[in-house]
């Protein structure tokens, strides 16, 4: 089952987009507040005449945590950033990102498609994509398209959003198929046309 979704799309306005940063960047602020605060407890741990030696370990996992949520705090901050002023290379039709997850068995995998427009003025973009996952099989090189791994998901699929839209969904792969990279072609036909193209590895998210 794979679903499409419209992030901030059609009905969505500026004023929304805005709120949605806003809320990125307060959270942000929280965060570094408590990764300041986990890193001075990792200091005076370390500088204890008696170390307890799980004390620092968890302070230490505290901190790598509250880190990681720095950084996909940024990423989003950014995400927004660009959708509400984009500069002038980065306008226009864009593949966001490409991420996929171990699923219930082997050889079954959640994946995630992230594009999205960047523009001053957002008017509703039209086109297509198309996601090929490019392998091996007995030796030889083959190209499977999402929609033969991916129960309801059409060749193409169409394209309909202001801002950015998602696709998600399970994949299974076939017994004997080694997948090496993911191809993924987006066309928009509408207010502009244009191709852009990318690739992924195959990297598996934990």
């Amino acid at each position: 089952m794979a679903y499409w979704y419209g992030g901030l799309s059609i009905k969505a306005d500026y004023q929304e987009l805005l709120a949605a940063h806003e809320k990125a960047v307060k959270q942000l602020s929280l965060v570094e507040a408590r990764y300041d605060d986990a890193s001075q407890q990792l200091t005076n741990a370390k500088l204890g005449s008696d170390i307890d030696r799980e004390a620092v370990n968890d302070v230490r996992t505290t901190v790598s945590e509250h880190k990681e949520t720095i950084n996909q705090l940024n990423e989003e901050i950014n995400f927004y950033k660009g959708l509400m002023a984009p500069t002038e290379r980065e306008r226009g039709l864009g593949i966001r990102s490409w991420e996929i997850y171990l699923g219930s068995e082997p050889n079954r995998f959640q994946y995630k498609l992230v594009l999205q427009q960047l523009a001053l003025k957002h008017t509703v973009l039209k086109g297509t994509v198309k996601v090929n996952i490019v392998g091996r099989r007995n030796g030889v090189e083959e190209t499977l398209s999402l929609d033969i791994l991916s129960e309801q998901v059409d060749k193409i699929l169409k394209l309909r959003f202001k801002y950015f839209q998602y696709l998600e969904g399970e994949l299974i792969i076939p017994e004997g198929f080694t997948p090496d990279r993911i191809d993924i072609v987006a066309k928009a036909t509408s207010p502009k046309a244009v191709t852009v193209e990318k690739q992924y590895g195959w990297i598996v998210q934990k």
